[in-house]
């Protein structure tokens, strides 16, 4: 069995977006990078169903050739091998042209997982549009998955709660935030042993871009309002402290 996760390396997402700066639409060079933060709950689960099932567990990324130091924490976490293809798109479907081409050259792939959208630019596109690709179903908002004669039990996350889905076979999942994939700390002695572990690159193949361009980006300003609530009667701040959450759609 083989198991494939796909990891962007993104400018560090714990920087506030209001101190978040753009050059030319797309974060500063300056930033520190590292892996994707739901990439890296991908990553996690991956790991996880590795040590369930015996499988073998490749991470795949297009990107900057120098990525691959940030790539070889996903080894040290317990990955197998990183294969980088080699590329600067920015593009949807350049990139997930790119990734199938990659995981075409894998053999036997049985499950393939992805951050449930990056942390740079937050569109989640990129899996589905895969999926596509590789004639595989897609499910969104996964954040656990079993194996089950031959397929997969699948918990996916709604709006209102979480529902169980029994997928047949081979597929693309797109991994969201749980307590039970929070990223593991790797040890010192994984993360020299992540070091010898293989890393294969691949040139980027040619292909056509998304119909869709990009007109320009920004970044939200953020404004805090402060409403004093008088506390004098507690039962009544509550009554109103209640009205005024469901008033701003925060219940």
């Amino acid at each position: 069995m083989q198991i494939v996760v796909l990891a962007k390396v993104v400018p560090d997402y714990e920087v506030p977006s209001a101190d978040f700066e753009l050059v030319g639409n797309r974060a500063h060079p300056r930033y520190t990078r590292m892996i994707g933060l739901y990439d890296e709950n991908a990553v996690e689960l991956g790991v996880q169903l590795k040590e369930k099932l015996g499988a073998d567990l490749t991470v795949v990324s297009y990107g900057r050739n120098d990525d691959v130091q940030f790539l070889r924490k996903a080894l040290a976490m317990g990955a197998d091998k990183v294969v980088l293809v080699e590329g600067d798109s920015d593009d949807p479907y350049v990139i997930a042209a790119n990734l199938k081409d990659a995981i075409d050259r894998q053999g036997t792939v049985d499950l393939i997982l992805a951050g449930r959208q990056s942390s740079d630019m937050d569109r989640g596109v990129v899996p589905g549009v895969l999926a596509g690709m590789l004639d595989l179903p897609f499910v969104p908002q996964a954040c656990s998955v079993e194996s089950v004669d031959g397929g997969w039990k699948i918990s996916q996350i709604t709006e209102t709660g979480k529902r169980l889905l029994k997928l047949s076979g081979k597929g693309v999942l797109s991994i969201t935030s749980v307590p039970e994939n929070v990223p593991r700390i790797p040890a010192v002695k994984a993360i020299f042993a992540a070091k010898k572990k293989p890393v294969e690159k691949l040139p980027e193949i040619g292909t056509g871009k998304m119909a869709v361009s990009e007109l320009s980006v920004s970044i939200p300003k953020v404004e805090s309002n402060c409403e004093l609530i008088p506390a004098e009667d507690m039962d009544d701040a509550v009554r109103v402290l209640l009205r005024r959450l469901k008033e701003e759609r925060y219940l």
